[in-house]
């Protein structure tokens, strides 16, 4: 299971959204390689083939569809990667250590330790008179 799925039909929105975005990175892009004095062709060239899909697909967006679908396949696999190391690494250098620690302290929030003498590990709650409650959970 996927978090993101490849949108293989994009909506004339996205493909719209897509053509803009494309306008506006690859103009900075080319404004910063101008900037730092990289040969003028380079610069030049992006702003052109990006400026055909830009224009092209605020246009006509279904004609930059490909591109999209392209782009987005291309993408994937790096967002998929990215996503799962953050992941890895936020329960790793995170949430393991915490738990460690609060294994180390003897604290037990979820009250999970055996008792031999309870007949039950049913904790008592009171009932909730106002029935309002349940629409407003928290």
């Amino acid at each position: 299971m996927a978090v993101i799925d490849i949108n293989w039909n994009p909506t004339t929105r996205e493909l719209r959204q897509f053509a803009g975005m494309v306008l506006a990175f690859f103009g900075v892009v080319g404004a910063v390689l101008l900037y730092n004095e990289v040969s003028p062709a380079i610069p030049y060239t992006i702003w052109a083939v990006s400026g055909t899909i830009g224009l092209l697909g605020l246009v006509a967006p279904r004609a930059i569809k490909y591109v999209y679908v392209g782009w987005i396949c291309a993408a994937f696999p790096i967002g998929w990667t990215i996503s799962h190391l953050l992941l890895g690494a936020i329960f790793y250098l995170v949430m393991t250590p915490i738990g460690l620690l609060v294994r180390a302290f003897g604290h037990d929030p979820m009250h999970r330790r055996f008792d031999p003498d309870l007949d039950t590990y049913w904790v008592a709650r009171k009932p909730v008179e106002d029935h309002a409650h349940y629409f407003r959970q928290f």
